[in-house]
């Protein structure tokens, strides 16, 4: 009785700091929203009413739905050959596949719309290719409307849906097309008979987890749409910075908040749909696997009696399907498609080291000055400094507050505990802008509006979650018992820990800690409500740039912005994989006798 009692007493004091920020400064500001959304006065439905029953904002939320779901089935369209080809060719291909699927994801988002913004603008690459050619006489109007916003977050979110689709394809057994067609199916029915049905676990997960993406998505559709592509999280900005109508801004709020709680179990239960008997799971099986198999059984008994095939005839098909060069056309669009997710932002290199007074394509000469601009102007490296800073407190805040949440959700056993892991995952969920907003209301209040201080507490909160799952994921991999051998030879808690599981967790520690520093470097939305004039960073410069002036500048800053992204993220891979090489079972129990001794 007394252990478990101590047990909790120090679980709770492992959440203690992440209870002291989340309580205050996330869980706090959420439910003022709902709270404002209800009426400063009493409580009423108004705002709701309001909501529901302007024909505008009707539209604006049907057509940022219809929108999100555009762009999913885009992304269906597009990602699954890419996903299938990864299914098919060798490990050393399918590395590079990933590695070209994952690096525009690794890119800030800033930098992503503005390479789009140079291909696609009135004076860009694409206008003056066609122009030159003679193909048109004007220029294309791609960017600054629906085609230029539908372009970008495909190319954004596509990542978002190849990894769910492979992970699916990933389990199928692809023995079943060669079985079915030595029983007389062609290869491309066989595949949307057998592989698509099987496949659709993945393809739901995927189509949910952009979807609720691309109804919270921002910056881009603020980068790259007219005045007629707003979308339903634009219009809450605008009432708050425009209209300062905070009460009809908090019910859209709350109602986007419903909507994407409802889309995230949705998700998570259609990732376990496969092992699920619950509802979703008996729809997933019966509609979209068993529905189809047993269609094709009836088909081919049908066509079996209609049109009967001769064992010559059966032969000649497995003859020209052996020799057939079997899927070419797949490689070949997979190729293309990574080819348009990697080329946007080699084109921002030439135009980095360009020496042209505008941007131009290619530049006719080159040079440094435009990174020079950016060293000897303080309007951008003012922004750079206070990023890293922010950036570094950030860093240190999440990985104190992080890795003891972490431990204490994987190694502590007490009630309650899925709701505590919801709740520190949540951040990752959350829209930004909404949690922006509710956390303006508050530092508006207490005046740290501009602070680095009130900033760097807001990048905590969205980064400790990706600290908290990297660490996690670190603990679960370490064997628990060699932690409780050490305190069966004498050692503290603290000392067990310190000598036998740190050096083992090191490695997801390193890159829990990139992690952090990226996303709080990387972040436009907090930033734009919460650094105001004097805490001004990088993105918030680069979103002032991209809106207001294109300034060859900013493509020597998202060049060096892609370098150094993707450079913290192979250096967080490297302690991983030095980690998993170095960890031998022998040097971690001479580590916890050690432990013990002392």
């Amino acid at each position: 009785m007394i252990s478990r009692v101590s047990h909790r007493i120090g679980v709770i004091s492992l959440l203690l700091p992440a209870a002291l920020l989340l309580l205050p400064l996330y869980l706090y500001p959420l439910v003022e929203i709902v709270s404002r959304s209800l009426g400063d006065k009493g409580w009423s439905t108004a705002n709701y009413l309001e909501l529901f029953q302007d024909p505008f904002m009707l539209r604006v939320l049907y057509q940022t739905f219809r929108f999100a779901l555009v762009i999913s089935v885009l992304c269906v369209l597009v990602g699954y050959p890419i996903a299938y080809a990864m299914r098919i060719v060798s490990n050393r291909t399918r590395r590079t596949i990933a590695l070209l699927i994952l690096l525009p994801l690794w890119t800030s988002i800033l930098v992503r719309g503005f390479a789009w913004i140079v291909i696609l603008g009135r004076n860009g690459i694409v206008n003056t290719t066609l122009t030159d050619l003679g193909i048109v006489d004007e220029p294309l109007k791609l960017v600054y409307n629906t085609v230029g916003v539908y372009i970008g977050m495909v190319h954004i979110m596509l990542p978002f849906m190849v990894l769910p689709l492979y992970n699916s394809l990933s389990r199928i057994d692809l023995r079943l097309l060669s079985a079915a067609e030595t029983l007389g199916s062609r290869p491309i029915s066989a595949f949307f008979w057998i592989v698509l049905p099987l496949s659709m676990p993945g393809v739901l997960a995927g189509l949910l987890l952009v979807f609720m993406s691309s109804v919270g998505m921002f910056v881009l559709p603020a980068l790259l749409g007219g005045l007629s592509d707003i979308t339903y999280i634009m219009l809450i900005e605008k009432q708050v910075s425009e209209l300062n109508n905070w009460g009809l801004a908090a019910a859209m709020s709350v109602l986007l908040l419903v909507v994407t709680g409802i889309l995230t179990l949705l998700y998570e239960r259609t990732l376990n749909s496969e092992a699920s008997s619950g509802i979703l799971g008996q729809i997933v099986r019966h509609v979209f696997q068993r529905g189809p198999i047993h269609l094709l059984v009836w088909r081919e008994r049908i066509l079996a009696r209609l049109l009967p095939l001769r064992a010559s005839q059966l032969a000649n098909r497995k003859q020209s399907a052996r020799l057939a060069p079997r899927h070419l056309l797949v490689k070949c669009w997979s190729w293309a498609v990574l080819v348009c997710l990697v080329l946007p932002l080699l084109v921002l290199f030439p135009l980095a080291f360009s020496n042209e007074t505008f941007l131009h394509f290619p530049p006719h000469s080159y040079s440094l000055r435009w990174f020079e601009n950016f060293f000897s102007r303080d309007d951008w490296r003012t922004p750079a400094i206070t990023s890293i800073k922010v950036a570094i407190l950030t860093t240190i805040g999440a990985i104190l507050i992080g890795v003891p949440a972490a431990y204490a959700i994987v190694r502590g056993r007490f009630p309650g505990k899925g709701i505590v892991t919801a709740i520190l995952i949540s951040p990752m969920i959350v829209p930004s802008l909404i949690f922006a907003i509710s956390l303006y209301a508050l530092y508006a209040r207490f005046n740290l509006l501009g602070t680095l201080g009130g900033l760097a507490l807001g990048h905590i909160i969205i980064a400790l979650p990706y600290v908290v799952v990297t660490v996690s994921a670190g603990l679960k991999s370490t064997d628990e018992l060699l932690e409780a051998a050490a305190l069966t030879m004498g050692a503290g808690p603290i000392r067990a820990f310190w000598i036998v599981t740190l050096p083992v967790l090191r490695p997801a520690i390193v890159s829990a800690a990139f992690l952090a520093f990226l996303t709080s470097f990387d972040d436009v939305i907090l930033s734009l409500f919460l650094s105001g004039l004097s805490a001004k960073t990088l993105p918030v410069r680069m979103w002032e740039g991209i809106r207001f002036e294109i300034d060859p500048t900013i493509a020597a800053v998202s060049v060096m912005l892609m370098l150094i992204t993707i450079g913290f993220k192979f250096a967080a891979e490297w302690p991983s994989r030095r980690g998993a090489k170095s960890n031998i079972p022998g040097l971690t129990a001479m580590q916890a006798a050690d432990a013990g001794g002392r």
